[in-house]
């Protein structure tokens, strides 16, 4: 059976689909969950084909929020219903909170010995790094104006260079971002 024959007929159970969710969700880190989703349910389940998976796409394209917690729901809805989009969701979303939880168990074990802060300086260092890559990128791409370029150089000064906890900073230039943004389109 190729990626494109229709799905099986038999509809899986809710227990599966919460499975099958959870492998996903904890597997899945950085992202492109869409395409782990299209592997794990269209390529090696089959549960749904090609072209129910892209209308699934297509559809939360037009919602707010993350493309795959909207498509998880939708596929977990064309499964089984409303009960097979709360499996599914829950099935996603589960595996990463425990992760998190595990990770803030050692982080409050471990969290006073100045290796610990070495190394999450170090990860914060990265993540910094790839963010200005990424805008240097987009840049490149899409030119963005002076006004975005002013909201990452702020963000990597208060948050890289003073070292400014992230919510204060989140909370102030996000939505000065998208206002910028939203003026920036107007015009």
């Amino acid at each position: 059976m190729s990626h494109g024959e229709p799905a099986p007929r038999q509809r899986p159970g809710l227990a599966k689909i919460f499975l099958a969710f959870l492998r996903i969700g904890s597997t899945g880190f950085g992202g492109s969950s869409v395409g782990w989703l299209y592997r794990g349910i269209v390529v090696r389940r089959r549960w749904i084909d090609d072209a129910t998976f892209l209308s699934i796409l297509a559809v939360g394209q037009a919602l707010p929020g993350a493309n795959g917690l909207k498509a998880s729901v939708q596929i977990g809805r064309h499964l089984h219903g409303p009960l097979g989009a709360t499996a599914a969701l829950l099935g996603l979303l589960s595996g990463p909170f425990v992760i998190i939880l595990v990770v803030a168990g050692f982080y409050r074990r471990l969290g006073d010995y100045r290796i610990v802060h070495a190394v999450l300086d170090g990860m914060a260092a990265g993540a910094i790094g790839l963010t200005f890559d990424t805008g240097l990128k987009s840049a490149v791409q899409g030119a963005p104006g002076p006004a975005a370029l002013a909201i990452v150089a702020a963000t990597v000064l208060a948050v890289g260079v003073l070292r400014w906890p992230m919510l204060p900073v989140l909370l102030v230039l996000a939505p000065l971002g998208v206002a910028l943004a939203l003026v920036q389109r107007r015009h």
